[in-house]
């Protein structure tokens, strides 16, 4: 046997064998090590992304590089499933950045279109007078309970003058929360409503049922903190009712008579 003989025996038994298991330590080897990363880095979205991308550049390139050598087949093979591994990995980052970043915008909207709904304060009117004891700001009304809010309304009826102020308001009150009698002898009823939204017509039409043929009102007014609705309004133009508005409120408060406010006549020799 010649001495080429025996170096083509050593050759082959270093071919494609020795060659096929190196390729698969090597590939197991680098799997371990990119589970290993992903899974250490998986708390951090980008980190793990740019952990699998790097996986995949090491995988181009190791491919490449041993294309035209005797490992190259071996290391393809047993690559392959490393690399479906990673392109997964990568996947699955961009698609649960795409799910937080959905659900990210979804709950701004969501949260933008529960917002409350801020009513502007209106600015209370310059008084030409020093403000008396039974005067009250927006923030006072605001501030009280439903039953105190009757109690400042019927406070400021008697400022204005207004005879027998009572508050009646109360379960079976049919409506009528304050009453009381004008100069000219006029009953004079309120319903008082503090309400966190505009208050609307059906609260209204209910009044317009009582406050007449019941409390026998020549001047029947709702008063309303946060105002009324578009139809409450138009509904009581038609049937003559006084409403005081957030605006209104603010300046009965803050001093004017209430039948200034509602532009109502005070009667012949009498000023507001």
């Amino acid at each position: 046997m010649t001495s080429g003989d025996e170096r083509s025996r050593r050759q082959d038994s270093t071919g494609p064998d020795g060659d096929s298991g190196l390729a698969f330590l090597m590939g197991f080897f680098a799997l371990g090590i990119v589970v290993q990363t992903a899974a250490w880095l998986w708390g951090h979205p980008l980190a793990a992304t740019a952990a699998l991308g790097a996986a995949a550049a090491v995988l181009l390139a190791l491919r490449a590089a041993l294309r035209r050598t005797a490992l190259g087949p071996p290391v393809r093979r047993f690559l392959r499933p490393l690399w479906a591994l990673v392109r997964a990995g990568v996947a699955t980052r961009f698609t649960l950045a795409r799910a937080r970043a959905a659900a990210s915008v979804t709950g701004r909207i969501e949260q933008w279109a529960q917002r409350p709904v801020r009513h502007e304060t209106p600015e209370e009117p310059d008084a030409s007078y020093t403000r008396r004891s039974l005067d009250h700001t927006l923030e006072a009304f605001e501030a009280a309970t439903p039953t105190r809010f009757e109690d400042m309304c019927r406070e400021l009826l008697e400022r204005d003058g207004f005879i027998d102020a009572v508050r009646v308001g109360g379960a079976g009150d049919l409506g009528a929360d304050v009453v009381a009698v004008d100069g000219l002898g006029r009953r004079v009823v309120l319903q008082c409503k503090r309400h966190s939204a505009p208050l609307g017509s059906e609260a209204v039409q209910r009044f317009n049922g009582t406050a007449r043929p019941v409390h026998a009102a020549a001047v029947p007014v709702v008063v309303a903190l946060n105002g009324f609705t578009e139809p409450a309004a138009a509904f009581a133009t038609r049937q003559r009712l006084h409403l005081v508005d957030r605006e209104r409120l603010a300046r009965w408060g803050a001093g004017q008579h209430l039948y200034q406010v509602l532009d109502i006549d005070p009667g012949p020799g009498r000023h507001t």
